[in-house]
């Protein structure tokens, strides 16, 4: 074979291990010589271990499906032609650009699995397991209600102390983008429970809620990890309480706790 001749996307096939033995010696022997496709050949093995140095990521199932069908909108003819006369290495830099992008865009649009009940599940794991500190030691609702009024959360923090939970005090909080009043209260033999109160309605939380109507009131129930979740709606706000206890328990919370607006 004459070294006249540079290979192009042979050498990614050589890189992935797609070619017959008789040319992947031919190729080998040919970029031992040609400093040309030496470094080409270095360049995308440069460009494979970048690649598998970075963090995994769980992608949506459906991904790869919604990536083709938006391929196959373009122009397949001239495209397809195209590409036939691009490197293998900016063929290469060009899927890890595309690669980029993805992972940009999966990081700027919400998870599917970070829906509100899975945030404040994660927020009550949090609390209970200390890494989430309150800002606010006291168990006096009216200190705490000031302490939000104060940092433009103006909420009602109802006392459950006749429920025989203690309150143990708060922190202004972020829930998924927005910001949340979270507060702890510690029951019977300690178990914990928390309360957030944020801005939203509860239409924006996922399908698939058990729902219960009290006092004219609906409340939407959900299992987090072991954690059961009661949404309600007070006017413009949305309370959750959260908790390992079963759902009547925090249901009966729920009840003594919300207000009908």
């Amino acid at each position: 074979m004459s070294d006249d001749r540079h290979f192009g996307e042979e050498l990614q096939d050589l890189l992935d291990g797609r070619l017959a033995e008789s040319a992947r010696a031919e190729i080998a022997a040919h970029v031992a010589r040609c400093p040309q496709c030496g470094h080409e050949l270095a360049e995308l093995e440069r460009g494979r271990a970048a690649a598998r140095s970075l963090p995994a990521l769980a992608l949506p199932a459906d991904l790869a499906g919604r990536i083709a069908r938006a391929l196959d909108g373009e122009d397949g003819a001239s495209t397809r032609h195209a590409q036939r006369n691009i490197s293998p290495r900016w063929r290469f830099i060009a899927a890890g650009l595309i690669a980029a992008a993805v992972l940009i865009a999966l990081l700027l649009l919400p998870s599917a699995t970070g829906s509100l009940p899975s945030a404040v599940a994660s927020d009550f794991a949090g609390y209970r397991d200390a890494p989430l500190a309150l800002e606010l030691r006291t168990g006096d609702p009216s200190t705490l209600e000031r302490f939000f009024a104060d940092r433009g959360i103006p909420i009602h923090v109802f006392d459950l102390a006749m429920m025989q939970y203690r309150l143990m005090g708060g922190r202004v909080h972020g829930l998924r983008g927005r910001r949340s009043a979270l507060f702890a209260y510690a029951g019977p033999n300690g178990v914990p429970v928390i309360c957030e109160m944020y801005g939203g309605t509860l239409a924006e939380l996922p399908d698939g809620a058990e729902e219960r109507i009290h006092d004219g009131i609906t409340f939407r129930i959900y299992h987090v990890r072991g954690v059961t979740l009661v949404f309600w709606q007070e006017g413009a706000i949305v309370c959750v309480l959260a908790s390992e206890q079963n759902t009547d328990q925090v249901l009966q919370l729920a009840y003594a706790k919300a207000l009908k607006i």
